[in-house]
């Protein structure tokens, strides 16, 4: 939306012009005025991939500046103006954000703000033989942007009425996942670690309004929404790059929706003791289909059968065209009980009834072994018919002195059935058809204390059980039983377990030292049941995270807070000879504190630690996984309040990290400056 962005620049840079001829007139009405004005400015002076600094530190390499925060605020007896902003060149941070407010009656609220979010598209790298790509520019970006007014009016004594619309955006590219492949890796075959790209252009009109009213005995709310979204989103790869056989693919995904949206709230106190709330909602959702997935020797090609550098298998679609209906109906219902003193009760129920229709046509393309094109002319179809009763129950005691007590259960009851159908449209053989029943059963129970050992010195525990069992019917099912792909067909069940259990203790030993300890601990299992076979584990989760935080404070004029996170965190599968079990453990610390050099300067410092050892070298077998990262941040801050209305900030930063996942290609160190200075009035 450039005029929009125009727009907010124009505004931010005349807004201190505005404000003059404001505070000059404040006397003539006896209007009171008060306000912010912040400059500032930083950068980076840095060794190092910028791509990887710009994502974790989310700003610009090479420098920002303007004007941080603007806040202006003119009150009288009858209406209150209210201006935020902010315009800060380089990281693309703008804000301008207006609200009218009358007599605590009505409001008008308009805005619009840009936010940028760095990525970093390097790639996959292979250890063995020091293989990698650089195939584009990875300091990558998406500017998100919102532009929205909102009336409303909220009168004490009458309903609240509020409407607003949102214009969304998302535009820009990032790094994909979804990386190409390379056999230039000797004798380890073929690997995917070549880099991929998505450019994304999204656009969102987004238009609410909702009603309601509060008094003592009844609260009741209405609203509708209607939000339409269109996406022409891509996403570029390279397959086999520096090869004989390279050759581009290009996948587009151009889809628009339009969701609307009603719901309706009302909570009706009965009695101090009895307390009754019910809630529902419709929701309707169409989406259409477009897009492609095209092979050739550059991006963005047409379609040709005969491209350069075509191998066996490469598969494709084009003249995608379809779409999706999806219908969605939610009640809940939930009642507050107080039936003695220091006893609660709140049971609730919830249903959903949603119903899906997809359905699409397609040339998909594939290329044989003697290198021809093959086109088929496919439809496809699904149906979806899904059901869900969820009840849960709380119970709170807090009859025993300086402790209290909190249960809660939870079971859910879904089931629902899926076809699925794929066709030739010029003979009507199926080459894929499968009808599913599926059923799934969730049962949740947490129980929760809380113990006031006495003044300073606190305990808190949490203990929950969570299982979920998927049960799948296939009642017919194309796909051969043997020699083909039968995913998911072969599926029986899945059967998920979780035990999580967290202890926390708050300790202030003397009135400069206050302590926090936590440690959580859970696992998950995951046991599958296939076609003729028995079930198996297929996924056991373990996670221990101990953390630790300590506030000191020696003497006035200084204080210091250390933080300590260890997380163990390991995934174990039967398939761990060929992938090894999976780790995310790290090391995450930091110290810091501040210290009063006299009564109008002070200076703050911190340091932060990162470490992550956890690559797993399976070359033999498969790309090499896991984290093996190191990064420190250490920081010195100078604060001089010149006067009541003038502040400085001056900060110094030294970054450094040593990326070995990636082969030291993201490594940085950064020496990082940022000032700013506040005036208020």
């Amino acid at each position: 939306m450039p005029s929009l962005r125009s727009s907010a620049i124009l505004a931010a840079l005349a807004t201190p012009l505005a404000l003059t001829a404001q505070v000059s007139s404040t006397a003539a009405d006896n209007a009171t005025v008060e306000g912010t004005v912040s400059v500032a400015a930083g950068g980076a002076i840095l060794s190092g991939h910028p791509g990887a600094y710009q994502q974790q530190f989310q700003s610009r390499m090479n420098g920002f500046g303007g004007i941080d925060e603007l806040r202006y605020k003119r009150e009288t007896k009858t209406a209150t103006f209210q201006l935020d902003g902010r315009f800060l060149p380089g990281d693309a941070d703008y804000l301008l954000h207006l609200r009218l407010s009358g007599q605590e009656k009505w409001y008008v609220d308009a805005g619009y703000k840009n936010t940028r979010v760095w990525y970093d598209g390097l790639g996959g790298y292979f250890a063995p033989t020091n293989t990698s790509f650089h195939l584009f520019d990875e300091s990558l970006y998406v500017d998100r942007s919102d532009a929205w007014v909102e009336l409303g009016w909220v009168a004490e004594d009458t309903p609240y009425l509020k409407i607003r619309y949102d214009h969304e955006t998302r535009d820009g590219s990032k790094g994909s996942t979804m990386w190409g492949d390379t056999n230039l890796v000797g004798r380890y075959g073929t690997r995917s670690v070549v880099p991929s790209i998505q450019n994304i252009d999204e656009k969102r009109d987004i238009v609410t309004v909702d009603a309601g009213k509060e008094t003592e005995q009844q609260t009741w709310q209405v609203g509708v929404r209607y939000d339409h979204s269109s996406l022409n989103n891509g996403r570029m790869a390279t397959r086999r790059p520096l090869e004989n056989v390279s050759r581009a693919v290009t996948q587009k995904d151009d889809t628009s929706t339009d969701l609307f949206s009603a719901h309706a709230f009302t909570e009706r106190r009965f009695t101090e003791q009895l307390t009754m709330s019910t809630g529902g909602s419709i929701t309707t959702l169409d989406t259409n289909l477009d897009g492609s997935r095209i092979y050739g020797a550059g991006y963005d090609p047409v379609f040709d059968p005969a491209y350069a550098h075509r191998q066996a298998r490469d598969e494709g679609f084009y003249d995608l065209s379809g779409g999706s209906e999806v219908k969605q109906y939610v009640f809940n219902f939930n009642i507050v009980y107080l039936p003695a003193k220091n006893w609660s009760i709140r049971p609730s129920f919830r249903f959903e009834d949603m119903t899906q229709n997809n359905s699409a046509t397609f040339v998909e393309t594939n290329i044989a072994s003697n290198l021809s094109a093959q086109l088929e002319d496919l439809a496809s179809q699904s149906h979806k018919r899904w059901d869900e009763f969820t009840e849960a129950v709380d119970v709170r005691y807090t009859g025993l002195a300086n402790v209290t007590f909190n249960w809660r259960a939870e079971l859910v009851q879904g089931t629902g059935n899926l076809s699925e159908l794929e066709e030739a449209e010029e003979t009507g053989i199926a080459s894929l058809y499968r009808k599913t029943d599926i059923s799934r059963d969730t049962q949740k129970y947490s129980f929760t204390s809380n113990w006031y050992a006495r003044p300073g010195l606190t305990f808190a525990a949490q203990y929950y059980y969570k299982a979920r069992n998927n049960d799948y019917t296939n009642l017919r099912d194309s796909t051969p039983a043997t020699g083909g792909d039968r995913y998911p067909g072969y599926i029986d069940s899945q059967d998920f377990a979780t035990n999580d259990f967290n202890l926390r203790v708050s300790w202030r030993p003397t009135t400069k030292v206050s302590l926090v300890t936590r440690y959580d601990y859970q696992r998950s299992n995951v046991d599958t049941a296939v076609l003729l076979l028995q079930s198996v584990e297929s996924g056991k989760l373990t996670s221990h995270i101990i953390s630790e935080n300590v506030t000191w404070n020696p003497i006035n004029r200084l204080y210091i807070v250390g933080n300590v996170n260890v997380v163990y965190d390991s995934l174990a599968t039967p398939a761990a000879a060929y992938v090894r079990n999976s780790d995310n453990n790290y090391l995450n610390a930091s110290l810091g504190g501040g210290y009063a050099l006299g009564k109008i300067t002070d200076v703050y410092f911190d340091y932060s630690f990162y470490r992550a050892n956890d690559f797993t070298n399976n070359a033999s077998q498969t790309l090499p996984y896991g984290a093996d990262q190191k990064r420190n941040v250490a920081s010195l801050t100078w604060v001089r309040r010149q006067s009541e209305r003038l502040l400085y900030t001056v900060k110094y930063s030294y970054v450094s990290y040593d990326d070995r996942t990636s082969g030291n290609r993201a490594d940085f160190n950064a020496h990082v400056l940022y000032g700013k200075v506040q005036y208020r009035f």
